[in-house]
């Protein structure tokens, strides 16, 4: 399945079908997922799994990231600002220059992040 397709599951907010994608990917030894300036804005993705994915400049303004996994995730320039990362793992994430106005981190797991 390519990005394309990834996008689409996400904003089809089909969170246990991208879930599934990223397992099956990570058997082959794909870790990476390129979702770069990507509008993701105001969805619903409680649980989702972006351990590792790129996600510079992309847009996740208002979007319900609760519970999700986003260890080692990059975040550079991304616009967060609103967004729920409450209970997420954003361990070693990178946030350098990603605006984060409004976003909520309760309970987060925030271990080595760069640029909070």
């Amino acid at each position: 399945m390519a990005n394309k397709q990834a996008v689409k599951l996400l904003k089809q907010g089909d969170v246990a079908g991208f879930n599934k994608w990223v397992k099956q990917r990570r058997k082959t030894g794909k870790r990476a997922i390129d979702l770069n300036d990507k509008n993701l804005g105001g969805l619903s993705l409680k649980g989702v799994d972006l351990a590792n994915a790129h996600l510079n400049g992309t847009n996740l303004r208002g979007t319900d990231l609760e519970n999700a996994n986003l260890e080692n995730a990059r975040l550079r320039q991304a616009d967060l600002r609103k967004a729920n990362f409450k209970g997420a793992n954003l361990t070693d994430a990178n946030l350098t220059k990603a605006r984060c106005k409004g976003a909520i981190f309760k309970k987060a797991k925030l271990k080595n992040v760069k640029g909070l």
